[in-house]
């Protein structure tokens, strides 16, 4: 059923891309920035991104801050870092890098932690990172010691 969804919505987002841009390149994603809708914040996200047909994708579970040994940070700061570098290692670990990113997630306890968690998401993924974004806060994640909680999509269009 998953499956299903997903590729409804890809149809749904490439048909918008098409619509929005007049024709889309099967060979790169596409970046959507409508006119009529506003700037993306600070223009650290993009509103859209048209991915081809045959793209190849990576989904992730959501990432926390622990590390390799499975401790949870101490703090929002190391917990931010330890998330966004796991997140980077497991895009490199499918031969992609910060430009393959399509989508990220973040999932927050403290709306006051968010600065923190996108200057982490900067120091792993480039300052001028701008996938489609999700900030969400929420009341809790799976572990109450846990702070932050982010996944991705990422695609790569392969070489012919």
């Amino acid at each position: 059923m998953k499956n299903v969804f997903s590729a409804y919505v890809t149809l749904i987002v490439a048909a918008a891309g098409i619509f929005l841009l007049g024709e889309t390149n099967a060979s790169e994603v596409v970046t959507l920035e409508p006119p009529s809708l506003p700037k993306p914040y600070k223009n650290r996200f993009s509103h859209g991104k048209v991915v081809p047909a045959n793209a190849e994708w990576l989904y992730t579970a959501g990432q926390t801050g622990r590390d390799v040994d499975g401790r949870i940070g101490d703090n929002i700061e190391e917990q931010a870092d330890l998330a966004m570098r796991n997140l980077h290692n497991i895009v490199k670990e499918a031969g992609m890098d910060s430009a393959n990113v399509i989508k990220m997630t973040i999932y927050y306890i403290d709306p006051a932690h968010l600065p923190i968690i996108v200057a982490a998401r900067n120091r792993h993924f480039g300052a001028d990172f701008r996938p489609a974004s999700t900030a969400v806060g929420i009341s809790a994640l799976a572990n109450p010691k846990y702070l932050v909680e982010v996944e991705l999509v990422a695609a790569r269009i392969p070489a012919d």
